[in-house]
Parts: C-alpha cells; sequence; structure tokens
C-alpha cells in the first residue's frame, strides 16, 4: 500500500509545484489532474509532466480523467484520454460510471454504462494500464451496491473501483462498506469532515476524521490491497503545504 497525493488538491499551484511538494513530502505517487493541470493535453506537456515527476522520485500511480461511460461524449474521447494516460506513463485511468444514480438508474442507462466501461477496460489493457472508477454521487456507484454491482459486471481484472468515504454514511456503515468494497479496489481517495453529513467546505485533517479511518484501510490491508492511498483534499484551516504534511505523515502512521 502506497501513499500519494493527488494534483487537484491545488488547482491554484502549477502541477510542477504540487509534485515538487509530494517528492519533499515522501510521497510514492501523484494522481494528475485531468483538466488544469494538463495544460493543453500535448505529448510534450505530457512528457514535461512525467518526467518532472521522475525527477521528484514520485510515480504517476493514476491520471484523473473525466472520461464518462454511458454519455455522448465516451465514444469521442475514449482514444484520447488513453494516449493521455499513456504518455504520462501512468498506471491507471480514471473513469465515472455514467450520469445516473444507482437507485435511479434505467436498463438501458444501466446497460449502456456497463458496455462501454468494458469497452473501456478492454482498450486500457492494451496499453498496460488499469481503470479505477470513482465512487461517486450522481453516478452508478453512489451506492455500495451499486458500485459491486458494476464492477462484477464489467467483469475485467484491470477494472476495479476508486473507494472514498462518502460523508453522508454514518460511520458504522462507511466502514462496513469499506470492508466489503476492498476486495475490488484498486484505489482510494482519503480526505476528512469531522462530523457526519458535512461539506467539502468542512473539510478537515485526516487524522481528526468523523470516522476510524486506520480500521476503513485496515480493510483494505486484510483484502489484499497493494494500490495507492492518495491525499485528494485537505483542510483549508491550514497552509495548504502544511496541511498535506500533516495528512502524509497521519497515512505513514498508519500504514507504514
Amino acid at each position: 500500500m502506497q501513499v500519494g497525493l493527488c494534483t487537484i488538491a491545488n488547482g491554484d499551484w502549477p502541477v510542477e509545484d504540487v509534485i515538487e511538494l509530494a517528492g519533499d513530502t515522501r510521497c510514492d505517487a501523484v494522481e494528475i489532474w485531468g483538466r488544469d493541470h494538463l495544460g493543453d493535453r500535448t505529448l510534450a506537456t505530457c512528457r514535461e509532466i512525467r518526467e518532472n515527476a521522475a525527477s521528484h522520485g514520485v510515480e504517476i500511480a493514476v491520471y484523473g480523467s473525466y472520461i464518462r461511460p454511458g454519455t455522448d461524449e465516451y465514444a469521442a474521447s475514449v482514444e484520447a484520454e488513453l494516449k493521455v494516460a499513456a504518455h504520462l506513463d501512468a498506471s491507471a485511468i480514471r473513469a465515472w460510471a455514467g450520469t445516473q444514480e444507482y437507485q435511479d438508474r434505467t436498463d438501458d442507462h444501466w446497460t449502456r454504462v456497463v458496455s462501454e466501461l468494458t469497452d473501456l477496460a478492454e482498450r486500457a489493457a492494451t496499453r498496460g494500464l488499469d481503470v479505477t472508477v470513482e465512487k461517486h454521487e450522481g453516478t452508478l456507484t453512489n451506492t455500495g451496491e451499486g458500485a459491486r454491482r458494476l464492477i462484477e459486471a464489467v467483469g475485467r481484472e484491470n477494472c476495479q473501483l476508486n473507494w472514498q468515504p462518502l460523508f453522508a454514511l454514518p460511520e458504522d456503515e462507511l466502514l462496513e462498506e469499506a470492508a466489503n468494497l476492498a476486495p475490488i479496489s484498486n484505489n482510494v481517495h482519503a480526505q476528512a469532515v469531522p462530523e457526519v453529513g458535512g461539506t467539502p467546505e468542512d473539510r478537515c485533517l485526516l487524522e481528526s476524521a468523523y470516522f476510524d479511518l486506520p480500521a476503513a484501510l485496515q480493510s483494505f490491508e486484510d483484502a489484499g490491497f497493494d494500490g495507492c492511498v492518495e491525499i485528494e483534499f485537505v483542510t483549508d484551516d491550514l497552509p495548504f503545504e502544511t496541511a498535506v504534511r500533516r495528512d502524509v505523515a497521519y497515512l505513514e502512521s498508519i500504514i507504514g
């Protein structure tokens, strides 16, 4: 299990500065934000980011794309997004599971997302890439059941879940979900709020999370998870660098 930093954690900093901080704090890897941090998205830009990461001793674990199987944009964007991931030499590309929540899904939307996510996984496999599917509200993975059913329906070894805590869940339900989904996850996003139901404006240090993060990550350890636990967002109550250093140190205290 590795410790990583998502460059989206600070969209105001240049990507090279976030990567440098990741290296300075002894992170193993970064996830590259698929919007502003990619600039013109050319091969040359991707090479610069890749070489910058290597110079600071961090891998690129994930290209944080916004490719969304189940939408009209999927077919037009899939090859370009896979090329970006390959040019970055990322281990995985992130994907989003459609536009409907699991409890409100239509049969047609479910079928289309499964089909196009399977297509993405197969195309990614030819490039040696994994696919990590964002667990998020507004998509088919908003519930634990939806996330599990989707990954199982795709049924490709290189397509698993990007698990992250959804703050609407009480602690016991969140920990149960982590245990249930750890075996089908290949990436983790870490962020925290101090009370259940908190909003992004309430983000706190990981050590102050309302839920037992060490217990959640123990479930991943027990499941043989060998991916990256990435700090996605940090508290605004401290300077960015200070918050990152505190969260990295806390993760290291949990997972070594």
